[in-house]
């Protein structure tokens, strides 16, 4: 016979126990998933702020060769201003030195006879006069010649030494001008001339720098005016005429003057 008394129910699942398997083996596949979308959060993190570093670095070049583009513009810049600076300068400098070196001289002009007729009355010029020679020797500078035939001298007694050939502003020696005459020079001499005709004879003796004249003031001339002289010839001129001057100096100049009777043509 049983014992209903002894009899022992089955246990139950305490409420509450210990966890199934199935919601274990669920949460642990929740934490999985919450692991690899927080690793892939993180990686998708990285790869915004390495974009992003990218991009800055980027743009940090960019700006970098932007302003070595624009120093390099302004650079350019510079230089072409600074070689347009120089190129005007130089320009300038060339164009005056072409200015200051250019010819203002008077040229010779080879004049028909009716025209040296018709400027020798213009310029109230008398015909060329020629004189005898009065002698050729040297005289010491303490020495006066006393042979002279003409005023101004066309020979005569002289100094050892000529005048070297040129322009001369102011009164030279004459015994030192005949010695010129003897070279086969011509000599210009003038007297309170206006500063008009002063300027136009030194044009004209300008385009024969280097030859065989002489271009001075003379305060012993008779009278007012110009007067050429060559060796034992003479022409005076109240006023200057270029047709006058050129005439004269084309048949008296040595060399080519082919009505010179200088003694010493081939001398300095």
């Amino acid at each position: 016979m049983v014992d209903q008394h002894n009899t022992k129910k089955p246990a139950k699942a305490p409420k509450g126990g210990g966890a199934q398997p199935g919601a274990a083996a669920k949460q642990g596949g929740g934490a999985r998933q919450a692991g690899t979308k927080q690793a892939a959060g993180k990686q998708a993190a990285g790869r915004q702020a390495g974009t992003k570093q990218g991009a800055a670095a980027k743009g940090k070049l960019a700006k970098g060769a932007a302003a070595r583009r624009e120093a390099e513009r302004r650079r350019r810049q510079r230089t072409l201003a600074w070689t347009a600076g120089v190129v005007v300068v130089v320009l300038a400098l060339v164009g005056l030195i072409l200015y200051q070196g250019r010819d203002t001289s008077t040229k010779l002009t080879r004049p028909s006879a009716a025209a040296l007729a018709t400027a020798m009355k213009a310029a109230g010029c008398g015909d060329v006069k020629q004189f005898p020679q009065a002698g050729r020797n040297h005289i010491a500078p303490d020495k006066q010649p006393s042979n002279w035939n003409s005023n101004p001298p066309t020979s005569g007694d002289h100094l050892g030494t000529p005048l070297p050939r040129g322009i001369y502003a102011d009164q030279q020696d004459e015994r030192a001008a005949v010695h010129n005459l003897e070279h086969g020079y011509v000599v210009i001499q003038y007297k309170n001339l206006p500063g008009g005709q002063v300027k136009t004879l030194t044009k004209l003796a300008q385009s024969l720098r280097g030859q065989k004249l002489v271009m001075m003031p003379y305060g012993g001339l008779p009278s007012d005016g110009v007067a050429l002289t060559a060796w034992q010839h003479s022409q005076t001129c109240q006023k200057v005429n270029v047709d006058v001057v050129s005439a004269f100096v084309d048949d008296y100049m040595l060399p080519g003057g082919a009505k010179s009777q200088a003694p010493e043509p081939l001398a300095a």
